[in-house]
């Protein structure tokens, strides 16, 4: 340090010192200069001298202190510098040490709905979120990535039924889009009805009235839906459909052969049935239209679908294996997402081999093929029914009824354990449906002659119904938001409780 103010001194004699001396012995003026002729001349910061001896002469004329003083000034100043420059390099080194990285090397995110920010190093060392970059034209950015501009799924404020919940539509913050959101489940004992949660207006258990609107066609019905009670979807055999609109029931073509396992839609215009080979169509609320085929590598014996939302469903379709393929299908397009190795022994009864899948959302189902299965999205976990199991009915992953193989018998699932469900029925059990936990129903067979049996649970007990003599075997069953009941079966039995 000792050497680097010595140096600094010295600098000093020879210009700065002398410059200085001379402004100040001439004026006090910074700038100013009085030649030796007596004129005066404005300066541009330096003073000009005629030689050495003249800068020599200028500093002389002062007291003789002057470039003593002026050599001290100049000496301090310099020191301050190398103090300063000490503090502002400690600073710097603080600042660096002290910032946090703000996201990872290389990340990428949306600004807004149509600019990508990409984390890199900063000025001070640590890695920020960079300015951000505008997509191109017709693309917005979602998921951190440009990408092909999104549209509305659905009209903003807009509410609609699904499963048992109500899902709204709402925007997007990453898209801008609106999309459907997650359902809110309605509470216990309401169902959802346009949109809205509600208490069903038909409340009948073991007083309902069951009423025979079988259809003349010698057609098994397998399956049966609807948005509302005046908008019911039937289907069965051949590739057979009916469309009950709350006084009739009218027979639709499908362009489908072979038998329709499973009816199911997320409203009027949206509606999916799937046959048992696994060729899937959907009713746009005009005509069903073939839009995917599920088993053209292994064309199945038995398939079913459960809806997530509009154009988006998941599927199972078992082929001669025993194989299960679990599918999902997003506007036409479909992946397998999963599958499972089934026990399947033909139920007791008329009833021919059949399957049931209900999913709670695309990495959540339950379904009986067999043995009753819980997919999580990675793997498929067998539930362990204690008998063989068919037409499970649920309404959330730890409340679920499955039909047993077994004269009479079913089984309850509360999330842990199944519980043996005995109605006291002498014959067959083939499906579940309810309203609430303290309104199920249960459909199927006697065993003395093949007629329709139903009974009926009121949180309680069972309790046998009142079935229309001339029904015969119930193969499906499904409970309106309103709270009518509809079963379906051999023959072209159709009965409705209310």
């Amino acid at each position: 340090m000792g050497l680097l103010l010595i140096l600094a001194v010295a600098c000093g004699d020879n210009g700065g010192v002398a410059t200085q001396s001379a402004t100040d012995s001439d004026s006090g003026t910074a700038g100013t200069m009085i030649t030796t002729d007596g004129n005066t001349t404005q300066s541009t910061g330096e003073v000009p001298t005629t030689s050495g001896e003249g800068s020599d002469s200028a500093s002389d004329s002062q007291t003789g202190e002057a470039s003593e003083t002026a050599g001290e000034s100049a000496t301090d100043g310099t020191t301050d510098n190398v103090v300063t420059d000490t503090a502002a390099t400690e600073t710097t080194n603080t600042a660096t040490e002290s910032c946090v990285d703000e996201c990872a090397q290389g990340e990428q995110q949306c600004d807004g709905a149509d600019g990508v920010q990409v984390c890199g190093a900063g000025e001070a060392g640590c890695l920020v979120w960079g300015e951000a970059e505008a997509c191109p034209g017709g693309q917005t950015c979602q998921d951190g990535a440009c990408a092909a501009g999104c549209e509305d799924a659905c009209e903003a404020g807009g509410a609609q039924c699904l499963g048992d919940g109500v899902a709204n539509c709402v925007e997007d913050p990453r898209s801008g889009c609106t999309v459907w959101s997650d359902p809110e489940p309605c509470d216990d004992g309401e169902s959802c009805v346009d949109g809205v949660c509600a208490g069903p207006t038909v409340d009948c258990i073991d007083d309902c009235e069951w009423t025979d609107q079988g259809v003349a066609a010698n057609i098994d019905l397998y399956g049966v839906w609807g948005s509302s009670a005046t908008a019911v979807w039937t289907v069965g055999k051949a590739g057979s459909a009916l469309y009950y609109n709350g006084n009739t029931w009218k027979a639709v073509d499908t362009g489908i052969l072979t038998r329709l396992d499973c009816v199911q839609g997320s409203g009027p215009d949206d509606v999916y049935a799937i046959s048992s080979d696994g060729k899937l169509i959907r009713w746009d609320g005009a005509e069903w239209t073939l839009i995917s085929n599920l088993g053209v590598d292994d064309p199945g014996t038995s398939s079913c679908l459960s809806v997530l939302g509009p154009e988006d469903l998941l599927a199972i379709v078992l082929d001669d294996d025993y194989d299960v393929a679990l599918w999902r299908v997003q506007k036409g397009v479909k992946t397998e997402i999963g599958g499972w190795n089934a026990d399947v022994l033909p139920p007791l009864g008329v009833k021919e081999v059949s399957v049931a899948v209900t999913a709670f959302s695309p990495t959540s189902l339950l379904s009986s093929t067999g043995h009753v299965w819980r997919w999580d999205g990675v793997k498929a976990v067998d539930l362990q029914v204690p008998q063989h199991a068919y037409g499970l009915w649920a309404t959330a992953v730890d409340f679920a009824y499955v039909a047993g193989r077994n004269i009479g018998l079913g089984a309850r699932w509360d999330g842990q354990a199944w519980k043996s469900v005995n109605p006291a029925l002498d014959g067959y059990l083939h499906m579940f449906t309810g309203s609430s936990a303290q309104r199920i129903f249960a459909v199927g067979e006697q065993k003395a002659d093949g007629s329709g049996a139903i009974v009926a649970f009121d949180g309680i007990g069972w309790s046998p119904a009142a079935v229309p003599a001339e029904a015969q075997a119930l193969f499906a069953a499904w409970t309106a938001p309103t709270g009518e009941v509809f079963a379906v079966g051999k023959g072209g039995t159709i009965v409705i409780g209310e």
